[in-house]
């Protein structure tokens, strides 16, 4: 969804007014979210795995967006482009849809760590998005559409480590998204984000009750960027914060209450920046998911809802996801125990 660009707009209606002769340069879009997405990651998707070998997680993510939120948080439904128009009202109606499959190998105990386990991720995405602008009546009712398809920014999360108690659990590490989908300025049919992005993120777990079978998660993440590709832009860097509780209510069935937080607290930086750079942008998610053990220690299916409040400069967002984990067994060291994720 980030893709979806507020400068690419409002090039597009002056265009359509016939008041401009020639388009200008493609213009970086103002509107930089970063790469990381608050609440997408399922509460105790970095609890210490307990079990090595390949593990494969699917996320399937369907998303739909209406309205955009100014800098004050105020909804914006109309744009003074030109004196002599007048405001002009438009709805906005996008959707997307992401998959994003990521493979992860886990080791086994690493005693020269204090019992560690090493976890690599590699996350290819396919990303489809579509956008429809309904202008108002002094553009004739003009409906302008987009979007694209197509293979989207790879995540690579080459050093994670992950410790693990009775009581608690740690995992740290680094992760990277590399600019692999198709991007490029002013583009419509863009489906990434044209630059590269670096996580550093520690979860804190926390297991009040025996088996573990309540979990409190804490999960703070540090964002930061390069240069845009065709620009001399450098989107500000990002805090995020997602906390959240899983419940299981049998060895099977659990029952998850997530939030997040993610703030944009360093300014955007270089020579092709336009706009006030004191304003950044911010948003909340809150949510809730049921899960369920398919078969015990091999296969987990979690469908979620969850939704945006609190945006500036952001659009609001739903969305409902459904995630997949799969424990095959592959190079494990010792057959997987029944327990639970």
């Amino acid at each position: 969804m980030k893709n979806i660009k507020l400068i690419s707009l409002l090039v597009l209606l002056i265009c359509s007014t016939g008041l401009a002769q020639s388009l200008p340069d493609p213009l970086v879009s103002p509107i930089q979210a970063g790469a990381y997405v608050p609440g997408l990651m399922g509460v105790r998707d970095y609890v210490n795995p307990g079990v090595d070998g390949m593990i494969f997680l699917d996320y399937n993510i369907f998303i739909n967006a209406n309205n955009f939120h100014d800098r004050n948080g105020n909804e914006v439904n109309s744009l003074d482009l030109f004196p002599e128009l007048g405001s002009i009202p438009f709805e906005t109606d996008i959707s997307g849809y992401i998959n994003a499959l990521a493979i992860a190998y886990v080791s086994p105990k690493l005693s020269f760590l204090g019992n560690a386990q090493y976890i690599g991720v590699i996350a290819p995405n396919f990303t489809t998005v579509s956008t429809q602008v309904a202008l108002g009546e002094l553009l004739n009712e003009t409906t302008i559409t987009g979007g694209g398809s197509g293979l989207g920014d790879l995540a690579i999360a080459p050093m994670f480590l992950s410790w693990g108690s009775e009581k608690f659990d740690f995992t740290t590490g680094y992760m990277f998204v590399v600019p692999t989908g198709k991007f490029e300025l002013g583009g419509s049919d863009n489906v990434g984000l044209g630059y590269w992005s670096h996580f550093i993120q520690a979860a804190f777990y926390y297991y009040p009750l025996p088996e573990k079978a309540t979990a409190l998660m804490l999960l703070p993440t540090y964002e930061f960027h390069g240069k845009i590709k065709g620009s001399n832009v450098t989107p500000g860097s990002r805090i995020g914060l997602d906390y959240g509780i899983s419940q299981y209510l049998s060895k099977r069935f659990e029952v998850t209450l997530q939030g997040a937080h993610a703030w944009q607290v360093g300014k955007d930086k270089g020579g092709d920046v336009y706009w006030d750079t004191s304003v950044k942008d911010q948003l909340s998610t809150l949510g809730g998911g049921l899960g369920y053990w398919l078969l015990p220690a091999k296969l987990y299916a979690n469908a979620k809802y969850y939704f945006t409040y609190g945006e500036k400069q952001h659009f609001d967002s739903n969305i409902f996801q459904i995630q997949l984990i799969f424990n095959p067994g592959w190079l494990q060291s010792k057959p997987a125990e029944e327990t639970e994720k």
